[in-house]
């Protein structure tokens, strides 16, 4: 009778591939919850032969069931593993949170609502332009404080539609790059924005100088290129944000068709162009200045669009939408971003990059977001830390000092040495944690 029990319960085991896949997740966020302690399998059989209970799978949906309620993990744990006392005050606190967004929302709609209502006679027909809109909050009785907090509060509700918000609004993209991460509240934005157009002066003026603007390599490049598949002969690529034009030519001399590489200085594109005629790809590839928010091409133009860690300038989601009226039908959008690589995220590094980034999010996440706007995923992959370091923070660290030193009047190169410095420590302390991600889509 014993020995009958153990083999029904053991034909009712499930593989951890099977498990994720009933419950929709990864095969790594099931290894993450045992690595945490929050589930463990029935059993380990040969090798890494996972096998979960019927216990275990009950146990799981309790976990699905809670993470939709947007409780953290370790709050999930003490809940199935605490008295019911501790379930309540997790809950309760979860609620107050909910309640708290709640009251945010209904801020914006008095807000807004406000606006409607008070300004009755102002035309805004036309296009909304910045100043308009601060003239409305103005005759509608908001005072500079109360426009802080509406921001903050759109921000922290609604990343993506504060960016097209303010993008409607014709602010400049450094200017709303600004505005977002003061939105986040952190005091030393606050000083950065109050002496904005000096910090981006500075910030252009260092990396100007540098030979790569971000992360990446040629074999980072060309393993994003080799998972398209066979190209056809004649292709289009634009690549936006191309920088100095490093992967640039790395396309160029592994495809046979023509490169538009986009970007707004002038200073890089200059690179790229010596770059291109020590190559000789001078004659398949174009430099353009532009503004990716408004690239002015005809709809449909490219066979692939590359964007090497720059469509976050436009705002990640706004830029998946946007780069597909510019991709033939099954054209290829290939993308790498900062993303967080693991569900542990070390708080020092979370509260920076949500002060530096606040769009940052899980590989799945961004997976969802091609989907979204009408992409079929075909590849990703996680860039090495070489990437990061071999050739992009290597010579950051190498300039940044003699930089700040000629720069030292300015007290705003401190500010920037900081911002820096402190990237660079949070990879360096957490490389498991965040990283860059390529993604390799076809338009549907």
């Amino acid at each position: 009778m014993k020995t009958k029990n153990i083999t029904e319960t053991n034909s009712k085991n499930r593989t951890i591939g099977r498990l994720a896949k009933k419950f929709g997740l990864s095969r790594s966020t099931l290894l993450y919850y045992d690595s945490i302690e929050l589930l463990s399998p029935s059993s380990h059989l040969k090798g890494d032969y996972r096998t979960y209970s019927n216990d275990e799978e009950e146990r799981l949906s309790q976990i699905c069931h809670y993470r939709k309620a947007g409780i953290p993990l370790k709050d999930i744990k003490k809940i199935l593993d605490a008295p019911g006392n501790e379930i309540s005050s997790i809950l309760e606190s979860r609620l107050k949170d909910l309640n708290d967004e709640i009251g945010s929302l209904h801020e914006q709609r008095q807000f807004i609502s406000g606006i409607l209502k008070n300004t009755p006679n102002v035309n805004i027909s036309g296009q909304l332009s910045k100043e308009l809109w601060t003239e409305l909050l103005r005759s509608s009785g908001f005072s500079e404080d109360d426009m802080h907090e509406w921001h903050k509060a759109f921000e922290k509700s609604h990343p993506d539609k504060h960016q097209q918000f303010l993008e409607y609004l014709q602010i400049p993209k450094d200017e709303i790059a600004l505005i977002r991460k003061w939105s986040v509240g952190p005091q030393l934005i606050i000083k950065i924005k109050d002496a904005s157009e000096r910090y981006m002066n500075l910030f252009f003026k260092f990396f100007d100088q540098m030979p790569k603007l971000g992360p990446g390599s040629t074999e980072s490049t060309l393993k994003a290129l080799s998972l398209l598949g066979p190209l056809k002969k004649d292709i289009n690529i634009l690549d936006i944000g191309c920088g100095t034009g490093t992967h640039t030519i790395d396309l160029c001399k592994n495809t046979t068709g023509h490169i538009t590489a986009l970007d707004n200085r002038e200073a890089v594109l200059e690179k790229l162009k010596n770059k291109a005629r020590e190559t000789g790809c001078e004659d398949r590839i174009t430099t353009t200045i532009g503004d990716m928010n408004d690239l002015g091409f005809a709809p449909e133009s490219f066979d692939i669009i590359w964007s090497e860690g720059s469509l976050f300038i436009m705002g990640f989601e706004n830029g998946l939408s946007k780069m597909r009226d510019f991709l033939k039908p099954d054209g290829f959008l290939a993308v790498s971003e900062l993303v967080w690589t693991s569900e542990n995220r070390p708080e020092e590094a979370f509260k920076f990059w949500t002060e530096s980034y606040p769009e940052m999010k899980t590989i799945e996440q961004n997976i969802k977001l091609f989907e979204k706007h009408g992409y079929e995923m075909i590849a990703h992959f996680i860039q090495p830390a070489t990437d990061w370091w071999d050739e992009y923070y290597a010579e950051m660290a190498k300039n940044l000092p003699e930089f700040v030193e000629e720069h030292k009047e300015i007290s705003e190169v401190n500010i920037l040495s900081e911002n820096l410095n402190k990237e660079m420590d949070m990879m360096r302390k957490y490389p498991d944690s965040q990283g860059y991600a390529f993604y390799l889509a076809r338009k549907k």
